[in-house]
């Protein structure tokens, strides 16, 4: 992410090269970025201190821990002997680069040098914060939620990014490449990264941002970077601010909420992995790696405040859950391996249902977090394919669908779409299409014109004609059972297709 010039591209310039540098502590911060290369007796912070002619204080190790804490990003001494094993042993300690020149220098070209690449880093750093604040206010105009922010944020920091509320839950989260476990025991670990001011580094290598400010204060932005660039910096601010404002427009909406939204509309798109998503279940309170999981999804054709007239219900359940679209409520259960699944899917069931008129569907349950989202689209199927039905019980799961289920799945095979067509074509045409109401009473009740008759609300002659007409336009025998069977999979199919 360094822009500026690190200690290793300074000891390459071969100003540097010919005094035979040695690195003697550090070796592992080569990598700091340097603001500057200074010889005086005063460091500063960023600065490479340049000590020539081997002249180090009396008490050399203590000089070096007070040069330490100033901020510089390491010590280069010209010395033709070798220092002191103190000093040495100090900056070893101190994780702080030491190298020593064996042979003189020219002092004034290294810093020339060293001034042409800072120059150029400077630049740089501009260039690349401009790309980060039109970046981040293209966000804020359209309107991005906070995980789509915390994602770019990652993204352009190629760092971690956590973002919590301010009781310490991760509200998003994108590791950048990193070990998604290093949320796990998130609020113990949160608690103890103290910065000051509205954006700071705590020192253990957190870079942290507030997100929103008093009385308006929603949580923490925390970048995972040991040593922030400026850059780096300017995308924690600015993704604080740009979250910030989606959160102020959303000043009425549970923060946790959307976080369920965010988190189950990934796991839905399969966009997440499957321990990316676990960790950020279990900063969530979910623990879906060690629980036997059941998805369910409650539909309704009037959805209206159906989350709100059930939150207490869902409050009570160990669970995440979010609108998955205009008419269904997603629900991804987290049981543990003793319970009685059949029990809670019912008591759940109806509870719901004796608030709000709905279909409740529900997954065959899954002991692997590699397998939630599985078991999430095979719910939101089963809600999808029931939707057109009356159940008796209480929910329905794959298997009660039976064909229409089954079509269902298979709705979009090509196969099954010739078969409508070859089977029920001059029915679908408009002036046709009354008649398939009268077909698929017929079939539904086995063949029993009296039981399809009574149905449909026709006379027994009436359905006798209409059934007449029928077998005239499909030139098929409706008094064959097989053919009935024919045509009672071409209706499933076509109910199934008409619900895509």
């Amino acid at each position: 992410m360094a822009t500026l010039p690190t200690i290793q591209q300074i000891l390459d310039l071969e100003d540097v090269r010919r005094g035979e540098p040695v690195v003697l502590a550090g070796a592992g911060n080569l990598g700091r970025a340097v603001c500057w290369v200074h010889v005086a007796d005063r460091p500063r912070p960023g600065e490479l201190q340049l000590v020539v002619d081997g002249a180090l204080p009396l008490d050399g190790a203590r000089w070096l821990e007070g040069t330490a804490a100033t901020g510089v990003a390491g010590v280069v001494v010209g010395c033709a002997t070798a220092l002191p094993d103190a000093v040495v042993h100090a900056a070893q300690r101190l994780g702080l680069p030491l190298v020593r020149l064996r042979r003189e220098i020219q002092v004034s070209r290294v810093t020339e040098a060293v001034l042409a690449l800072v120059a150029e880093g400077r630049l740089a750093e501009s260039r690349r914060c401009e790309e980060i604040h039109r970046r981040f206010t293209e966000l804020a105009r359209a309107g991005a939620d906070a995980l789509t922010v915390v994602s770019h944020a990652a993204a352009m920091a190629k760092c971690p990014v956590v973002l919590e509320n301010t009781a310490h839950q991760v509200i998003a989260f994108a590791p950048a490449d990193a070990d998604p476990q290093l949320i796990d025991d998130w609020e113990s670990l949160s608690r103890r990264i103290i910065v000051t001011g509205q954006t700071g580094h705590d020192g253990t290598g957190w870079l942290v941002s507030s997100v929103g400010a008093a009385p308006m204060e929603w949580g923490r932005l925390l970048v995972r970077c040991p040593e922030p660039a400026v850059a780096q910096v300017v995308i924690a601010e600015r993704a604080a601010d740009v979250i910030a404002r989606d959160l102020l427009a959303h000043k009425d909406e549970d923060s946790r909420s959307r976080a369920h939204h965010a988190l189950l509309t990934a796991l839905s798109t399969g966009e997440l992995l499957s321990a990316e998503f676990a960790a950020r279940a279990r900063a969530l309170g979910v623990p879906v790696d060690q629980s036997v999981l059941v998805a369910v999804v409650i539909r309704t054709r009037s959805p209206g405040d159906l989350a709100d007239r059930i939150r207490d219900l869902l409050q009570d359940l160990v669970c995440l859950h979010a609108a998955l679209d205009g008419g269904s409520l997603g629900v991804l259960l987290a049981l543990r391996p003793d319970d009685d699944v059949h029990g809670h899917l019912v008591r759940l069931a109806e509870a719901v249902r004796r608030r709000a008129p709905v279909i409740v569907a529900a997954s065959e349950p899954v002991t692997s977090e590699q397998d939630a989202r599985k078991a999430l689209v095979e719910a939101q199927q089963v809600a999808a394919a029931a939707s057109g039905g009356r159940w008796d019980a209480p929910y329905v799961k794959l298997r009660d669908l039976g064909l229409h289920g089954l079509m269902y799945l298979l709705r979009d095979d090509p196969r099954i779409q010739a078969h409508v067509e070859r089977e029920l074509g001059p029915l679908l045409r408009p002036e046709h299409t009354g008649l398939i109401s009268t077909l698929r009473s017929y079939v539904d009740s086995g063949g029993n014109k009296t039981d399809a008759a009574a149905t449909t609300n026709l006379s027994r002659q009436a359905l006798y004609d209409r059934l007449k007409r029928v077998s005239q336009l499909l030139d098929a025998d409706l008094d064959s059972p097989r053919v009935r069977a024919s045509l009672h999979a071409a209706l499933c199919a076509h109910d199934a297709i008409g619900l895509s």
